[in-house]
């Protein structure tokens, strides 16, 4: 749900030239502004912040990857002849509910 302008609370936040780099690229890649993008990413990482989290994606990456191998592993075992049909399925969900922006 996107906020009204009047909702928004100007605070000010210095980061380095470096962040602020990747960040201008980013909102131009999503085709969003910097505010919105960065609002994008505290949505993100703030609630792991809540609740004591750090975000680690090596690790989250790895669990992913574990997860996804694992899986692979087990339907192609169990039932190969849905393996290729539920491989497109995903790529499917994929693009309909993960794809980026523009």
């Amino acid at each position: 749900m996107v906020s009204r302008m009047a909702d928004y609370v100007q605070i000010g936040v210095s980061m380095t030239t470096g962040q602020a780099e990747h960040i201008q690229a980013l909102a131009e890649r999503q085709g969003t502004s910097i505010s919105e993008t960065i609002r994008n990413l505290l949505n993100i990482a703030l609630p792991f912040a809540e609740h004591g989290h750090r975000l680690n994606f090596a690790r989250l990456l790895t669990i992913l990857e574990f997860s996804s191998l694992a899986l692979d592993t087990l339907v192609a075992k169990l039932a190969p002849e849905d393996s290729d049909r539920l491989l497109d399925l995903a790529v499917d969900h994929l693009k309909k509910f993960h794809a980026a922006q523009g």
